[in-house]
């Protein structure tokens, strides 16, 4: 069951989300404190643990909110289509932050693993079928790696097109996405 979050609660979680990319920008994700979080929000520290266990939660929340906007599926696009993924790869350049980025350049080994993390979640939702027990064991065993390994293909691809500081074009990394994970988006579908 999904509720509703208050307006001061979803006021504070933006502060704390804006915050931390702000300091993304001076300092590396992984030597941020959730002190220096919260003064940057002007927030108290249980407000932050009220909204967030942690501040991986805040950068996976910030993320799975991008990807709701990046991939975003209208009634005639399929999940993950061709103009899908190429949209993703225009909106990750386009709109990233470059904090975000700057700590992928850097090497953040943290920062790479919640973009698996959010890449996954997304690709879940996308796909979101029948529940373990109405699936056969096989399929459900399938479908959890084909789930994994679109979301490892796509984050992978994420990170080193962005390493790679966007040598080739969106176009092109929508295309390239779209042929290799051809046979799991295939296997999802069916």
């Amino acid at each position: 069951m999904q509720h509703t979050l208050a307006p001061r609660s979803l006021q504070s979680r933006e502060w704390i989300i804006l915050a931390l990319i702000q300091l993304m920008e001076k300092k590396a994700y992984s030597l941020i404190s959730i002190t220096e979080i919260t003064r940057k929000a002007g927030l108290a520290r249980q407000t932050f643990y009220r909204n967030y266990q942690d501040k991986d939660d805040v950068l996976f929340e910030y993320l799975c909110n991008q990807y709701e906007t990046y991939w975003y599926v209208s009634p005639e696009q399929s999940a993950l289509g061709k103009e899908m993924l190429i949209s993703l790869f225009h909106m990750w350049k386009e709109q990233a932050p470059p904090s975000l980025l700057e700590n992928i350049w850097n090497g953040d080994r943290k920062i790479r693993q919640i973009i698996f993390r959010s890449v996954e979640h997304y690709i879940q939702k996308l796909y979101h079928g029948g529940s373990d027990e109405e699936e056969r064991a096989e399929q459900a065993r399938l479908r959890y790696y084909a789930l994994r390994s679109l979301a490892s293909t796509l984050h992978v691809l994420l990170i080193e097109w962005t390493i790679r500081f966007f040598q080739e074009s969106p176009e092109e990394m929508g295309t390239i996405s779209y042929e290799l994970t051809s046979s799991m988006r295939e296997f999802l579908r069916g």
